[in-house]
């Protein structure tokens, strides 16, 4: 992960690839993944994962929405920050409608 960290806010000087500096979410996504999200948003909603098993859900499906490869153990308060973040805009998106 740290390798992954380091090249993404740099580019190739041969033009093979650009930085990334933010992670695109897919146009929709099928309804039972919406149904997860919104499920599991009770164990996420204070900012804290209630139990291991209510993170390492969190990010599985991050994994599988933005097609990344986050441990689902991991403890890197970015990665999780991360995680979280990008499911609670979801939850957002999807909680309205």
């Amino acid at each position: 992960m740290k390798v992954k960290a380091r090249i993404a806010t740099q580019h190739c000087p041969q033009k093979y690839w650009d930085k990334t500096t933010e992670v695109e979410t897919p146009e929709s996504l099928p309804q039972e993944i919406v149904d997860e999200i919104l499920d599991m948003w009770k164990d996420l909603k204070t900012g804290r994962a209630k139990d291991q098993a209510a993170k390492k859900r969190m990010i599985e499906t991050y994994n599988t929405i933005y097609n990344t490869n986050y441990s689902p153990r991991t403890n890197c308060g970015s990665c999780i920050s991360t995680c979280f973040d990008g499911i609670k805009k979801l939850y957002k998106e999807y909680a309205k409608g």
